[in-house]
């Protein structure tokens, strides 16, 4: 077979040898919705031969998905025009390395062989483990009390103020006295406030204690709504007059915005109980000290 795409193909298997032969995905990847195509004509086997070396159909497909896996991991996807064609470039010039490999015994090198001997042991490890989580995934019970678990823990408010930052407190406790003889908030934060919210007359929209400074954040969450500071409020950027327009419980994310990371904890657990089983009906003697 001639090779009609040299350089392609040596690119796609530096990408491959790059992202580690043996690497694998926790789930299959999801192939985009592509346009109607021509019906593919069956693929041979073996689907090359290099040097009387023939490739299976069965490596050919099981480097096409890790290469749509590596490929979704980037964020690109399968170039159409090339089909299979590159593929099968790929994996001469896979087989051509690895001939060569062979021929100066690389393998039987001690630290190429354990490092080959690793990547087998990762790889068994890794289907173990998708083969146990096929039959143990976590419960729609599970899932929703680990949510209402995490819902109460983000149970905080939110707070919508305006205020007034000026370079000193006499200037601060100056407005303070202003507002208290019925001036406007707005008015004296457009013409005397240093901070970018001025044109919006202190307006700072709504937030979480934690998105401010703390004795800013401490300050507000001390106000009745309506109600403004009586003393000026010192933080690293100046001093302050704040006033408090409203508060409200924080909306929490849904169910079902939060369910694959939750199902990806519950999991992440099972594995973790799974292989303390394993360890505590196994036989273990470490030799490391």
């Amino acid at each position: 077979m001639q090779i009609k795409r040299f350089a392609p193909a040596v690119l796609g298997l530096s990408l491959t040898l790059a992202l580690g032969a043996a690497q694998a995905e926790d789930a299959p990847a999801t192939p985009k919705p592509a346009a109607a195509q021509p019906a593919a004509q069956p693929l041979p086997d073996p689907v090359a031969t290099v040097n009387g070396q023939p490739i299976p159909k069965s490596i050919f497909l099981a480097y096409q998905q890790q290469r749509a896996r590596q490929l979704a991991a980037t964020g690109a996807g399968p170039n159409a025009e090339d089909g299979n064609t590159q593929l099968i470039d790929e994996l001469v010039m896979q087989e051509l390395l690895v001939q060569k490999a062979d021929a100066e015994k690389l393998a039987q090198d001690p630290e190429i062989a354990a490092q080959l001997d690793l990547l087998r042991r990762n790889l068994l490890a890794t289907f173990a483990v998708r083969k146990y989580l096929k039959t143990a995934q976590p419960s729609e019970a599970d899932i929703k009390a680990e949510y209402d678990k995490a819902v109460a823990m983000m149970k905080v408010k939110e707070y919508k103020a305006r205020h007034i930052l000026v370079d000193d407190e006499a200037k601060a406790k100056s407005l303070i006295e202003q507002l208290n003889k019925g001036a406007k908030f707005e008015d004296l934060a457009k013409a005397n406030s240093k901070d970018g919210s001025k044109d919006q007359g202190g307006d700072l929209g709504w937030f979480t204690p934690d998105m401010m400074v703390e004795p800013f954040a401490q300050a507000v969450v001390g106000l009745d709504k309506g109600k403004f500071t009586e003393k000026p409020v010192k933080t690293q950027f100046g001093w302050h007059v704040i006033q408090l327009e409203d508060s409200r419980d924080k909306t929490p994310p849904s169910l079902d915005e939060l369910r694959p990371q939750i199902a990806q904890m519950l999991q992440g657990k099972l594995v973790n109980d799974y292989l303390e089983k394993l360890k505590s009906e196994a036989k273990i003697e470490v030799e490391v000290k």
